[in-house]
């Protein structure tokens, strides 16, 4: 097994440990359970605690003695970035319409970097449950709002993710042949299918949002739970998602 390269940067590495993890806990936790939990050293942990107090990054939480929580730093960066995307209050309108159309849930989805994230999310109470929700983050290629997006842009554009993910990921070489013919085949028809994206017996059905210059800037999808999505059952799904993405398309500036 390869060794993994040393870090260039330790402590930038040991506080994004610490702030996933406290993200993810159930409750505050103490220094002495958050260096258990990361593997870094009580006095390492002890300094980069302080630093991150001082930033307001992490918070001491009054419900639990010595104790620390997210703090409102990463809110007040969150939603600052959340504001940003001006296309949210167009989207729950259609998506509300689309998810009595195809008794589905609706995601939108926007391109970050070389990730595709969840920005919101509107449920169907008919539709199976399945385990995605507003912050998930996955590679462009991995997801059918991902592949929607990335078939729009230019060949550029894709020879030049693909160079950066290579890196990360060698053995996607074995995958590029199918994937490009994957993003080939969604340019073609307008929608991208995916499965087991999120889970088991969850195939993803998604189609892009355009601006004026028709540059995919978003996407919104659908999970479908229990099957596997087949062609005929996807061209179904795709004329209602086609024409919920034109009307969110029409709004953006």
């Amino acid at each position: 097994m390869q060794n993994k390269e040393k870090s260039k940067a330790p402590a930038v590495d040991s506080t994004m440990m610490i702030l996933d993890l406290l993200a993810s806990a159930a409750y505050p936790l103490t220094l002495s359970e958050i260096c258990k939990e990361t593997g870094i050293a009580i006095a390492s942990g002890h300094r980069i605690l302080n630093t991150m107090l001082e930033h307001q990054m992490v918070a001491p939480d009054p419900s639990r003695n010595k104790s620390y929580c997210i703090g409102s730093k990463i809110f007040q960066i969150a939603s600052t970035i959340y504001n940003k995307q001006n296309i949210i209050p167009f989207f729950y309108p259609i998506a509300e319409i689309l998810k009595n159309e195809i008794h589905k849930s609706i995601c939108l989805c926007v391109p970050i970097g070389n990730k595709i994230v969840v920005v919101s999310k509107v449920e169907s109470s008919l539709s199976g449950s399945f385990n995605i929700y507003v912050g998930q983050t996955m590679p462009l290629h991995l997801s059918a709002s991902g592949k929607t997006i990335l078939a729009m842009r230019s060949l550029e554009f894709q020879a030049s993710y693909f160079q950066a993910e290579l890196k990360l990921n060698p053995s996607l070489q074995d995958s590029m042949e199918q994937i490009q013919e994957d993003l080939e085949r969604t340019r073609r028809l307008g929608y991208a299918v995916t499965h087991d994206e999120v889970g088991s017996q969850v195939s993803s059905i998604a189609t892009p949002i355009l601006n004026l210059r028709n540059e995919a800037v978003a996407a919104i999808s659908a999970g479908i739970v229990g099957k596997t999505l087949n062609p005929q059952d996807a061209r179904n799904y795709s004329k209602n998602m086609v024409q919920a993405a034109r009307q969110l398309s029409a709004r953006i500036v």
